[in-house]
């Protein structure tokens, strides 16, 4: 019975669109009861869930987000480095990028400019403030509700006289973000650096990692509507792409092994 659960999720896993209990028929070669009880299974467990009035089924939640946040920090940076790369190529400052996990948003990724003649910015690694980094913002408005709340408890500290730190004008300006499509760090954290994040949306929940670039307020905001967000929201969607279809495959692999013993 295990073999066939782990057949039917590569099945619906594998495929563009969601699949049907025929297609899935035809896909595996297991008699329809099987299929159905089996099909039941997955949906309880929340490893699946239906779409179009129940007669198709998607990868569940759940099955997605084990996916998501199981995967290491260094699994999701060789997913997106080329895209990361290509930032600090087409843009020439300093790029990153961030995930959210347990309760807080950490910088897991910089990539710096080579040309030794052109300074730039170096955030530096770690844990990232919800209502004043860019990398945070962007994840913090359009993370699932539940986990925002994680994001935003404490009591937010003023870095500078441009930090936001009444809770009425950061929930303000998520929903800006999410207008937007982009969060801005304008001198919030440092004064004169300012930096630019974009939200990496991943099936269902969210986006739960996000990427951008950091530099002097003068050269990002110069080129911030020209130049800076074209490139990241072309990029991004390339990141989304890597990242689920790589966690998907890794999170299969890991389950047929622990069901396999």
């Amino acid at each position: 019975m295990q073999e066939r659960l782990i057949q039917l999720l590569e099945s619906v896993a594998g495929s563009a669109k969601p699949v049907s209990a025929n297609d899935l028929a035809q896909m595996t070669k297991l008699p329809r009861a099987t299929i159905y009880r089996n099909l039941s299974s997955l949906l309880d467990c929340g490893f699946l869930d239906e779409v179009d009035d129940g007669k198709r089924y998607v990868l569940g939640i759940r099955f997605v987000k084990i996916a998501l946040t199981g995967k290491s920090d260094s699994h999701v940076i060789k997913a997106v480095m080329a895209m990361i790369h290509r930032l600090v190529i087409d843009i020439g400052e300093t790029a990153f990028l961030a995930r959210y996990r347990g309760g807080r948003v950490d910088l897991i990724h910089i990539e710096t400019p080579s040309d030794p003649a052109i300074p730039y910015i170096y955030p530096g690694l770690g844990i990232r403030p919800a209502h004043a980094c860019s990398s945070a913002k962007a994840i913090a408005a359009f993370i699932l509700p539940e986990l925002r709340e994680k994001l935003l408890a404490g009591e937010p500290h003023g870095f500078t006289a441009n930090t936001l730190t009444d809770t009425s004008q950061i929930a303000m300006e998520l929903e800006q973000v999410r207008r937007s499509g982009y969060a801005l760090c304008d001198g919030e954290i440092e004064e004169g650096v300012t930096s630019v994040a974009v939200p990496i949306n991943v099936d269902r929940l969210g986006s739960i990692f996000s990427m951008g670039v950091v530099g002097p307020t003068n050269r990002i905001k110069t080129h911030l509507h020209s130049r800076i967000l074209p490139i990241l929201m072309e990029e991004n969607i390339r990141a989304a792409a890597a990242i689920q279809h790589c966690s998907i495959v890794d999170a299969e692999r890991v389950h047929s092994e622990a069901l396999a013993n």
